[in-house]
């Protein structure tokens, strides 16, 4: 672990949930970055359709340009499987119980871990309402770390999508790390936050998509790697297909 969790809320039925997301942010593994220049973060709304189960769903996906390109805002479900079981099944991780799956690249970049989370969450005594599920390493180690993503669930009241992304803007500026942007899909409960963290004495790139369904909060958290050499530029290209991936089940 790179550093635990800046100003740790105390317990009580009066906390707001949103507080968990942060948590997403400390699991990772954080690589030296460069602030690099954002341009315009433009969104724009494509048409994707998603096969699953012999059933298709078509939805309207918003996006936002990212630095590490075209990420989706929208939270897009995809339809059960009646053969679906947790765990890893190839390059994919499917979570029944929590009603989501992500997917990562068909190369030997990356490995699932469905234990790292969980010691976590147990190590810092993290309430039952929080899981992290599952976290997807890098088999590369970059600037002496290694990269990778997680997902962090956490049941939540009934709020909006604006609130919750909202409330944890807030509480990125009380632990000092500057918002660069965010952009949200009320239409999908989906957000997306793009955020510059100093916590670690380096500035880094920290990239959020959040979906809310199921009654639950989901935070897929990854960080961008320097940019310059051929294994960067392929990293980058994978938290994006990564990010991308997410699905909630229905």
């Amino acid at each position: 672990m790179s550093g635990e969790p800046a100003n740790k809320p105390a317990s009580g039925s009066n906390q707001i949930p949103v507080k968990w997301i942060v948590f997403g942010v400390v699991v990772i593994s954080f690589m030296l970055i460069f602030k690099g220049e954002l341009g315009g973060l433009l969104e724009r709304t494509s048409d994707l359709k998603i096969g699953a189960s012999g059933l298709e769903i078509k939805a309207e996906v918003k996006t936002v340009e990212t630095p590490i390109g075209k990420t989706e805002v929208s939270v897009v479900p995809v339809a059960r499987s009646a053969q679906a079981s947790t765990g890893v099944q190839n390059t994919t991780y499917t979570n029944t119980s929590l009603g989501f799956q992500i997917s990562w690249p068909e190369n030997i970049n990356w490995r699932a871990d469905e234990d790292f989370g969980n010691q976590f969450v147990q190590s810092m005594g993290f309430p039952d309402t929080v899981k992290i599920p599952i976290t997807i390493f890098s088999n590369h180690v970059v600037d002496g770390v290694t990269p990778n993503i997680n997902v962090t669930v956490e049941r939540i009241p009934q709020m909006s999508i604006a609130d919750y992304v909202a409330a944890n803007e807030a509480n990125y500026a009380a632990m000092g790390i500057e918002v660069v942007s965010s952009s949200v899909d009320p239409e999908t409960s989906g957000g997306v936050i793009v955020a510059m963290n100093y916590m670690f004495g380096t500035p880094m790139y920290q990239f959020q998509k959040i979906a809310m369904a199921n009654g639950y909060a989901y935070i897929v958290t990854a960080t961008q790697v320097p940019k310059g050499d051929t294994l960067t530029q392929g990293l980058r290209s994978d938290l994006a297909s990564i990010i991308n991936s997410f699905r909630v089940l229905q």
